[in-house]
């Protein structure tokens, strides 16, 4: 096991379990079991050859894209949102196929940039990067669509992708997604009414005075929960409140999308620092191991990092309200079955990479 990404991978787990004892401790007993089961994942994909990964991606990406299609006809959703399909139900846990289809995707680009080269007729990642993205949006899941889109925009630029490709990438992505979702997208007003909230909240407070009331008592509802993750920011004070602290308002969501605003408010503005650190380690390992790797490894590197470190830059910039609330996790922190396991699958391949290369310091 790499040394550095242990240890980044353990500070985030301890910062997950302080999250949850201070703001859901009846969660304690099944998180500390899904943390478990999130460790176990990162070791045993640290047994699996990277390259075996790699030869398998197409078949990967594929099993991905029919369980997106499997969880829209008989998937479920949160209660009262019958037309929302995102999980499977399994007893008492659920699987979220989206979390897992940023691992495969990033395996199939890996793979296929590693065999037809940066500069080449590129349909085979638009189709895959357009339907990965496109379903995800129609379950409804705007966030992690617009996180997977983001996620393969920074691959494709880092490894090179000539400008020209990545204009036409766009262009095309962009076309396949609003053909999938756009139709679907109207009967869910919530999506539209998060980014009129943080128009309210950044740009202009008068906009509330220009819509009609029930619009208007929309956006305030949509306002609420970014607006009390301030307020809970700006409690915490440079030392933090302890695990035990009530918080000083009601926080929706507050064991997964706002998870962030729970562990500053525990931990201080110190250790909320202390948090973005551990990413940090895992963003300068992981781009270290990317570098030192050649070919589907480095790419599978790069985007992983990327998984890990983008997607928890996402969760604070929505806690902080610098973007509109997306609904998305933090990875290894926040709770929930299918994001924990897939962000301890992904630290598993990283670890397994760094075994393959002449890196100081890797094993332990």
């Amino acid at each position: 096991m790499d040394r550095i990404l242990i240890l980044a991978q353990l500070l985030l787990m301890g910062f997950s379990v302080l999250g949850i004892a201070a703001g859901a401790p009846a969660l304690m007993e099944r998180h500390l079991l899904t943390l478990g089961v999130a460790f176990g994942g990162t070791l045993a994909a640290a047994l699996v050859p990277p390259r075996w990964i790699i030869a398998q991606a197409r078949w990967l990406y594929v099993l991905g894209l029919v369980a997106l299609v499997a969880v829209l006809i008989v998937g479920r959703g949160p209660a009262g949102q019958e037309e929302v399909r995102r999980w499977f139900q399994l007893g008492a846990f659920s699987l979220q196929p989206s979390e897992f289809m940023k691992i495969a995707l990033v395996a199939y680009l890996a793979s296929f940039f590693s065999r037809r080269g940066t500069d080449y007729p590129i349909i085979g990642p638009v189709v895959a990067i357009g339907l990965a993205a496109g379903l995800i949006a129609i379950e409804p899941d705007l966030g992690t669509a617009l996180f997977l889109l983001f996620l393969a925009a920074f691959i494709l630029i880092v490894i090179g992708v000539p400008f020209r490709r990545l204009v036409a990438i766009g262009l095309l992505v962009t076309l396949i997604v609003a053909s999938i979702h756009g139709v679907f997208l109207n009967r869910f007003e919530y999506i539209t009414d998060r980014v009129d909230a943080w128009r309210v909240m950044n740009l202009d407070p008068t906009l509330l005075e220009r819509w009609d009331p029930d619009r208007a008592e929309r956006i305030r509802n949509a306002i609420y929960q970014p607006e009390r993750a301030r307020l809970v920011l700006r409690a915490a004070g440079p030392l933090g409140h302890g695990p035990s602290a009530e918080l000083p308002t009601n926080l929706p969501e507050r064991q997964n999308d706002m998870i962030f605003a729970v562990v500053t408010y525990a931990s201080g503005w110190i250790g909320a620092g202390m948090l973005l650190l551990a990413y940090g380690l895992v963003f300068a390992r992981g781009m270290q191991i990317a570098t030192r790797s050649t070919g589907a490894l480095s790419v599978m590197a790069l985007g992983l990092t990327g998984y890990l470190t983008g997607q928890a830059l996402m969760n604070v910039a929505v806690t902080m309200a610098i973007v509109p609330v997306t609904g998305i996790s933090m990875p290894m922190v926040s709770a929930g079955g299918s994001g924990l396991l897939a962000a301890g699958l992904a630290f598993g391949v990283l670890h397994a990479s760094a075994r393959r290369i002449d890196l100081p310091e890797v094993r332990a």
